[in-house]
């Protein structure tokens, strides 16, 4: 049983894709901990700084982190944590800035202030400041978008930031979009077990209703399981309910690489068989969300699933729903199934960005987003490369499906595709299709020809284009028929002859005020002559927290006209998330078909409270619901119900847990919020007194050390015995996660290995171990001879050089000739200036210093090089 929101109307009511975010669903405690962490994607206009930037959520505001928010937005400010004080200056050496928590101190804009203590809250990694006080010390307004866990980012004056994305502009150079650079980390590989410790989602019901006269008591059950099993990745579902006959279980096995490393010659990243999805093919078939059979493809895991479509997929547990923002409209919307998953099939992809979001609500006011990003003009076959997905399985309804599809990278500008397909007919015949393509990139410009031909002798032709204008993405195709039928063009008496489809759709303004706007029209001539349109239109409003929506489809069919529209709005106020919307008719007649209005207040230790209130109005039926719901530490549980004025009521109460072993203390770990259908890292960091990258002997843990994972800074620290547990990992991805040598108590602390690459995968914890070791330095000043004298000459290149003659490190010396190299591990180096240095400058120098760094750590001083001009000075 679900408290209403107003979302799951809408969807249900309105195909047209129109957006109302929900209210957020964290709580507030008092004090910084996990249990009001929450995650933010940070936003700088188009570019995603960072996908996760910590803050808490405290009572009515949210505190954010000052060092990682001076990092991302490239700001000359430095913290100290454990002494809670940073320090620098902002934009220009003579505005400085600096701040003494402890002592209440700031000083910033050229003046000095007592800080209100409320407003600062110390954590061993980070000085975190409320939003609205943040926001007046830097020179940024930042906008939290809650319900979809976003910050956005409005710079009042230009930042260090914005003028190096302005010159990477202007020189095209590449780069990834807010900056982050591939660290060149080592790939670590997570072994694959015969058979893993499973994580499990689990939610336990019972409810008790009288709908219509009826009575009806339930209590139901139901787990998804993921692990290693024989050497690959399983996952399974199981549901028991005695009142639902498609209950039962389903098991998928198989493996994901994002390096294309399976079946050797294959190339596969892709391998599953069990219960698994198969794909579509545009104007063939949709895709199949599940069934029993197999798949094969080494289709890139970070690109769509087709040209320009794209299909989303994953688990979705009892009782939860989930909304599908596409460039922040929403377009689809979808509660939990009896097969426990979710599955929007075939989206269409536009010109230039395309950004998906999953926002999933569970039933005691969990909330959790996923991201998704692609730009479909860089989705192009490399030259050479061939692309392939292979599949069949069993559907839902027992009917078989097959496919087998190839793209083929023809040079930078063309790609050819082809392949065949069986699908179910509509009178339980199976059809064979075979298809060809060929895509076009030109600058701005997609440019399409496909062609489909049936086994019954139907066929299909279509050209269409894609392009961008301004802030405007444009599609437009042009389809012609004969004799065809598939599941898009179904059988008909007065079938399909030719198809006109147009798309339009992108967003006006920014900042804090924009304006998501789409338009679709589509255009069939019939084999008799007639004509059916429709039309689909939709604007948004987002401005200062509130968010309004209006949306309009008219049709055309065979001359009878239809339409209908709906309006939504949301706001918070003062701590409670309001929603309503309106959905009517208009033509044949003009009627009121539903209201609809929906609240939640966060309470105090992590308890939320939901109301809601439906009007229907064909039905006259009214209905109030209510819930009180605990989201957030170890374990979910709510209590919710509903009465109406037609005397229904229903009374449940539902109860969630998810639950994992970290590996190395075979410590159980249970959280409310969902963990299957994630990966997860256990991390040991210790002193390494050894030298051999294992901990043992007089080894010691490091506790209190940080890391970064994907460029961000991570909530999670070591514990005393030295070991962090990073959960959540996003899974069949490369993730970087480096250890953060700032968070090491003592600065001659060094990693052997700076950081790893690692690809989580769902119910597998990677184990990583940092070997740190004290590290030595070098100092000393560089001269020059010249004419009979010796004197102190800069700018000279130094290297120190390992016995394998690998330069390890380098530096170049001050103006006044001194030169300091730390961060040395032990060892025997040779110190020299640059060979290539001296052989463009004509010196020659005089030998190299042996430096040698002992297991505690060395400090040499006064280790001096000369050089001298070719002639001998």
């Amino acid at each position: 049983m679900q408290v209403f929101r107003a979302g799951a109307l809408a969807a249900g009511l309105l195909l047209l894709p129109v957006a109302l975010p929900a209210a957020p669903a964290l709580a507030a405690p008092l004090q910084a901990s996990e249990s009001n962490l929450v995650l933010l994607e940070v936003r700088l206009g188009n570019q995603v700084l960072s996908d996760a930037v910590n803050g808490y959520e405290i009572g009515r505001e949210v505190f954010l982190p000052l060092g990682e928010l001076a990092r991302l937005l490239t700001l000359a400010i430095r913290v100290t944590p454990g002494e809670g004080r940073a320090s620098g200056y902002i934009l220009s050496e003579d505005r400085v800035f600096s701040l003494d928590v402890p002592g209440r101190e700031l000083h910033a804009g050229g003046r000095v202030e007592e800080i209100d203590r409320a407003q600062f809250k110390l954590q061993p990694d980070e000085i975190y400041v409320a939003s609205k006080l943040l926001a007046r010390l830097l020179p940024v307004d930042l906008d939290i978008d809650m319900p979809n866990l976003a910050l956005r980012v409005r710079p009042r004056e230009q930042l260090p930031l914005q003028a190096r994305l302005a010159r990477r502009e202007r020189g095209g150079q590449a780069g990834a979009a807010g900056g982050y650079a591939d660290p060149g980390y080592p790939r670590l590989a997570t072994p694959y077990r015969l058979a893993g410790v499973p994580v499990i989602d689990q939610t336990l019901g019972l409810s008790t209703s009288k709908v219509g006269g009826r009575r009806q008591s339930e209590a139901w059950y139901s787990g998804y399981l993921t692990a290693d099993l024989l050497g690959m990745e399983a996952s399974l579902y199981a549901s028991r309910n005695r009142h639902d006959p498609s209950a039962g279980a389903r098991l998928t096995l198989g493996r994901n690489d994002p390096d294309a490393g399976l079946l050797g010659p294959l190339h596969a990243r892709t391998a599953l068989f069990g219960s698994v999805p198969l794909p579509g093919v545009p104007n063939i078939s949709f895709s199949s969300p599940t069934g029993d059979g197999a798949v094969l493809s080494n289709r890139p895991l970070n690109q769509p699933t087709s040209f320009d479509r794209h299909t989303l997929q994953g688990a979705l547990p009892p009782g939860w729903d989930v909304e599908l923002f596409y460039n922040d409209a929403l377009v689809g919307f979808q509660q939990s199934r009896a097969d426990g998953k979710y599955s929007f099939e075939d989206l269409p992809l536009a010109y230039g960005p395309n950004e998906f979001r999953l926002v999933f609500h569970g039933p005691l006011g969990q909330l959790r987003v996923e991201r998704q990003n692609f730009l479909l003009e860089q989705s192009a076959v490399p030259r050479g490369a061939l692309f392939y997905d292979l599949g069949a399985h069993r559907d839902l309804l027992g009917r078989e499906r097959a496919l087998a599809q190839f793209e083929w990278g023809v040079n930078e500008r063309f790609n050819l595709l082809g392949g065949w397909q069986r699908v179910p007919g509509f009178d339980g015949s199976v059809r064979s299709y075979a298809n060809a393509g060929l895509r076009g990139y030109w600058n701005s410009l997609i440019a399409t020809v496909d062609a489909v031909k049936a086994q019954d002798g139907g066929a299909l032709a279509q050209v269409g284009l894609k392009t961008r204008v301004g802030g405007v993405a444009l599609s437009a195709s042009h389809a012609r028929l004969s004799r065809f039928q598939s599941e898009f063009f179904t059988a008909s008496a007065d079938p399909v002859r030719v198809r006109d489809e147009l798309r339009a759709e992108g967003v006006i303004g920014a900042g804090s005020a924009f304006y998501p706007v789409a338009l679709q029209l589509r255009h069939d001539r019939l084999a008799s002559g007639m004509r059916n349109v429709e039309v689909q239109g939709r604007a948004s409003v987002y401005r200062n927290g509130v968010a309004l929506t209006k949306g309009l489809r008219w049709q055309s069919f065979g001359g009878i006209e239809l339409a209908d529209g709906l309006f939504q709005a949301s706001r918070r106020v003062a701590g409670i998330g309001l929603s309503a919307q309106l959905q009517y008719s208009i033509l044949p007649e003009t009627a009121l078909g539903s209201a609809a209005l929906a609240a939640d207040v966060n309470l105090n230790d992590g308890y939320m409270l939901n109301l809601g209130l439906v009007r229907t109005f064909q039905e006259r039926e009214l209905r109030a619901s209510a819930g009180l719901n605990k989201s957030l530490g170890s374990y979910g549980l709510g209590i919710n119900g509903f009465y109406s004025n037609r005397h229904d009521y229903g009374l449940g109460m539902q109860f969630f847990m998810a639950m994992g072993l970290e590996p190395r203390s075979a410590r159980v770990m249970t959280d409310a919020q969902p963990m299957a259908g994630m990966g997860a890292a256990s991390i040991r960091v210790f002193l390494d007194k050894d030298l051999n990258g294992i901990m043992d002997g007089s080894d010691e843990a490091i506790g209190g050390a940080g890391f970064i994972v994907n460029g961000a800074n991570y909530a999670v620290r070591t514990d005393a015995s030295g070991i962090a547990y990073l959960p959540r990992l996003p899974t069949h991805q490369n993730t970087d996660i480096g250890l953060d040598p700032d968070t090491l108590d003592d600065p001659q602390w060094q990693p052997r290995v700076p950081g790893v690459r690692i690809v989580p995968r769902p119910g597998k914890v990677s184990q990583i171990e940092f070997a740190v070791n004290l590290t030595g330095e070098v100092d000393g000043t560089t001269y020059l001879y010249a004419d009979g004298k010796r004197r102190a000459i800069g700018d000279l290149k130094l290297e120190l050089v390992d016995a394998s003659r690998k330069v390890v490190a380098s530096m170049t010396s001050a103006a006044d000739g001194y030169f300091v190299i730390g961060g040395i591990f032990p060892g025997e180096y040779f110190l020299r200036v640059s060979p290539e240095q001296l052989k463009r400058l004509g010196l020659t120098d005089t030998g190299m210093h042996i430096i040698t760094i002992a297991r505690d750590g060395t400090v040499l001083n006064g280790r001096d090089l000369d050089v001298r001009t070719a002639d001998g000075g």
